[in-house]
């Protein structure tokens, strides 16, 4: 590694590691970011000094403020500023002769707005650059480190310690994927609300997060890049060791018009992202549920060696679902040779359609799903299975009987048993052939709480239960495409 990279990566060590943090802008006054940036500082447990920076009130939450980041006695590492346009380039200059080690600004009405906002966004980074100083920024809604216990961002928003990576020009869209994170039992690693990239762009996190131990999938937000080629050059490295998943907004003109007033980014030519992104290895998809459907299979998932696909589905119409999504995403529902057929023949119930989809129909359940999905995954011509429907396996006659106090609590737990047991198996199947498995199913509970301790259990075993068959089908086919790449 060159000096300047390593030194890039060791500020950005400081950066996301902080053992002191200050908040210029801190406030008591609740609709105040100033008062949500320094509350959820102190809400998320931090573990090192916290200083609140204010001229006009002597405390911020019961804590002794200091009128400059100069006044503060100890050394400061990290500087979170919210305060107006204007006063931004003095607590810059501050921050410089404080020696911080990094600065995130969360101020908006910079190059986004025009004008004089560009000419402060030009001044900002010329302070900065002149300081020794990397800043995140301005524009933007704040970072993450749940490791750390570090939640210098606006949103209250506290996803615990976990393996994604989320780089977004938008603060918002972090809270989202958070949040959908937090509902499926996961967590995220470091999150970067990168707003208008005046200095840090989203390669060098890119190259920060490669080298995270923590950070296994990279998931990306992108409207506009600062440095395109250095982007998809950065992106092909990163790609050989750790995939990324990449949702590029601002492909229709009234997108573009949107990135260019929301974070100054210029969208560019869908085609010429597609193109790239498939030189780069780069993941790309199409929504926020698919950046996280996608994100999640690369945990754990093989990746598949071609695009033949075999589904075993509880019911007949998410087979067919699934056979039309498969087609549409690429991927080839294969016939299933006749010595596989035989062998289902063996424990399938005598009407079972003999083809793939593979239809369990009713009667069949328990270890012959197991079975069917076995057989399927062993099968030469197959190089992956799509598993439709987990009800069967979970004995639901047991689960939908009335009960009520301390029997309805041995119920429930007995279905997040059911559940986690389940997954084990078809797991150790995956495992044992070596071929992807995804699996969508009905809900598993009666109840959010149930099914909320299910999704923990599953999240624990690396691994997701999608709702709809075109999800498994989406998630199947972005795996062969990676794999493609990292073949």
């Amino acid at each position: 590694m060159s000096a300047q990279p390593k030194q890039l990566m060791e500020q950005l060590h400081v950066l996301f590691h902080p053992a002191s943090v200050a908040v210029v802008g801190a406030s008591n006054d609740p609709s105040k970011w100033g008062f949500r940036i320094f509350s959820n500082i102190l809400s998320g447990r931090f573990q090192g000094k916290v200083y609140a920076v204010n001229t006009a009130v002597a405390e911020v939450l019961n804590m002794k403020t200091y009128p400059r980041v100069t006044d503060i006695p100890d050394k400061v590492d990290l500087v979170v500023i919210v305060v107006p346009p204007p006063a931004v380039p003095q607590v810059m200059r501050d921050c410089a002769e404080k020696k911080v080690g990094g600065v995130v600004v969360i101020t908006a009405g910079f190059a986004e707005v025009g004008g004089e906002g560009e000419r402060l966004e030009r001044e900002i980074v010329d302070i900065a650059r002149s300081g020794g100083i990397r800043f995140v920024g301005p524009n933007c809604f704040g970072i993450i480190n749940p490791h750390h216990k570090l939640y210098s961002q606006m949103p209250p928003v506290f996803p615990p310690p976990g393996p994604f990576g989320i780089i977004s020009q938008s603060g918002n869209i972090i809270g989202t994927i958070s949040r959908v994170l937090i509902q499926r039992a996961y967590g995220c690693s470091k999150c970067a609300s990168i707003g208008n990239q005046a200095d840090l762009a989203a390669e060098d996190y890119l190259e920060y997060f490669a080298q995270d131990p923590v950070t296994k999938v990279i998931l990306c937000y992108i409207e506009g890049f600062k440095d395109g080629a250095r982007f998809f050059r950065v992106a092909k490295a990163v790609s050989k060791t750790k995939p990324i998943i990449l949702l590029k907004a601002g492909h229709t003109q009234a997108g573009a018009r949107a990135a260019q007033s929301h974070t100054a980014s210029l969208a560019g030519s869908s085609a010429v992202v597609d193109a790239m992104c498939k030189q780069a290895g780069i993941v790309r998809v199409k929504s926020l549920d698919e950046l996280v459907d996608v994100g999640i299979a690369f945990l754990r998932q093989p990746l598949p060696k071609g695009p033949r696909v075999g589904v075993v589905t509880a019911g007949g119409g998410w087979g067919v679902l699934a056979a039309d999504a498969c087609a549409e995403a690429g991927l080839e529902v294969v016939t299933l040779p006749d010595e596989t057929i035989k062998e289902l023949d063996s424990f399938m119930p005598p009407w079972w359609n003999r083809g793939n989809p593979v239809d369990l129909v009713a009667g069949t359940s328990g270890d012959n799903l197991f079975r069917a999905v076995e057989t399927v995954l062993r099968c030469p011509v197959v190089d992956g299975v799509i598993m439709l429907g987990l009800m069967p396996v979970m004995n639901p006659g047991q689960f939908g009987r009335r009960s009520e106090g301390d029997e309805r609590d041995q119920v429930r737990d007995a279905m997040v048993a059911g559940a986690a047991q389940t997954i084990d198996r078809l797991v150790e199947l995956s495992d044992r052939y070596g071929k992807p498995l995804v699996i969508a199913s009905e809900p598993l509970g009666f109840g959010s709480q149930v099914n909320r301790r299910i999704a923990h259990a599953v999240a624990d075993r690396n691994t997701v239960v999608y709702e709809m068959p075109h999800q498994a089908a989406s998630v199947f086919a972005k795996l062969l495409q990676y794999s493609k790449y990292r073949q």
